[in-house]
């Protein structure tokens, strides 16, 4: 990944036209924290908080327990804090942003001033957000997808959810949402109009050399392998990847690269479906350069989910100029048909479809790249860090300023 997000950036126009003495004080509620041990929030903090703070403004970030703490209680200007998340994992973002949300309101930022704005992240933990009303403190909550349509969070979670999004659609100051589905949805359940704003990708570097090492820890090489890269849940359907890839004559592996700690008894299943073949690999959790060389140095991409908020392994995939094939979900109708001539989406659950697909995608990989490499600039123009970190940061401005003249 290149490290254009750490470049010197200019001063916004909002503190241009304060004397650039103005900084907006920030705290970031809904995630497990910085830095990132999980994919997802986490990572989005990591490359929007980091542009905020290049610009002067002060980011708090509240971590849960799992969250390393750094000696000095910062990461990359963020300031960690660290509380309590009881309830185990059922319960656990509720009331850690519950008491993440009462800390904020009563004790501020590290120096005792109030905060600006409230970056508050997924749905459920807008349960807390009465709590800022109260305390006189704007909120943006952030959508990355509809957690109670989630396999997990069925019964007593997905209640808990809609709790949270009651008080969203009710009490937010802006609501900002990854996908034109999602602006959709609150179109019609609500007739709320909300922002569109996808999240973004670090750009690639185009040095990128293979890991050696990893691709010989799992008998790869470079561009003959298939890979699924995900968090190994239901909603992102890897039995069907498993069972495409089977019906496919080929002779490239399928490399499923993902944790599957938090779904075990999915996980037990998607090993069972591929226990008799003995070209499918797991790789379980990879980061880094291993993560890297397994995105990268692979032929096709696959991802059969039938959920997404906005799909990033995807957005990372186009920038990496490697094919992908794709259920037609809207997150991914969305993002690949700006590609001309994209051909490989398949319908959510079709086995024979995917198979035929991937299959196609393999006789014909000249094809297949080709579209790859029309992706590109797409991906660049749109969903790149920190050119969304800077409208996000224009929308905070926005919102503080209201805030202010009230």
């Amino acid at each position: 990944m290149s490290s254009s997000i750490h470049q010197p950036l200019k001063l916004s126009a909002f503190q241009q036209s304060l004397g650039g003495k103005r900084k907006l004080r920030i705290a970031a509620i809904g995630g497990r924290g910085v830095p990132s041990s999980y994919s997802g929030i986490e990572r989005i903090w990591e490359c929007m908080f980091d542009y905020f703070v290049q610009l002067g403004h002060e980011v708090t970030v509240y971590c849960r327990p799992q969250i390393e703490k750094l000696k000095d209680g910062r990461f990359r200007g963020m300031r960690q804090v660290h509380l309590p998340a009881p309830g185990g994992k059922a319960l656990e973002t509720v009331t850690h942003s519950l008491l993440s949300m009462t800390h904020a309101i009563r004790y501020g930022d590290e120096n005792g001033e109030p905060f600006d704005v409230i970056s508050l992240h997924a749905i459920a933990p807008n349960i807390a957000l009465p709590i800022a009303k109260l305390g006189g403190v704007p909120v943006v909550s952030h959508v990355h997808g509809l957690d109670h349509r989630r396999e997990k969070w069925k019964g007593l979670g997905s209640r808990v959810i809609k709790t949270g999004e009651h008080f969203m659609v009710k009490l937010a100051d802006r609501i900002a949402v990854v996908s034109n589905e999602l602006v959709d949805y609150y179109r019609s359940e609500y007739a709320l109009e909300t922002y569109h704003l996808p999240n973004g990708v670090v750009l690639v570097d185009d040095t990128f050399e293979p890991h050696k090492p990893t691709l010989e820890k799992f008998g790869l090489s470079v561009g003959h392998y298939i890979t699924a890269i995900s968090r190994l849940v239901p909603e992102k359907r890897i039995q069907d990847t498993i069972t495409a890839y089977k019906n496919v004559k080929t002779n490239f592996p399928l490399v499923i690269v993902g944790d599957g700690s938090h779904a075990p008894e999915y996980l037990k299943l998607l090993k069972a479906t591929a226990a008799d073949h003995p070209k499918i690999i797991f790789t379980g959790h990879q980061s880094g350069e291993a993560l890297n060389t397994l995105f990268r140095s692979a032929a096709v991409y696959v991802t059969a989910s039938e959920l997404e908020g906005w799909p990033t392994s995807l957005v990372e995939c186009v920038d990496c100029e490697v094919p992908a094939i794709t259920s037609a979900i809207p997150p991914h109708i969305e993002l690949m048909s700006a590609i001309k001539d994209y051909d490989l989406h398949f319908p959510v659950g079709d086995i024979a479809r995917f198979t035929d697909r991937m299959q196609y995608a393999l006789d014909n990989i000249a094809h297949v790249w080709k579209l790859a490499i029309g992706g590109r600039e797409h991906v660049r123009k749109n969903y790149a860090w920190p050119a969304l970190a800077q409208k996000m940061e224009t929308l905070y401005c926005q919102v503080a300023a209201e805030h202010g003249k009230r």
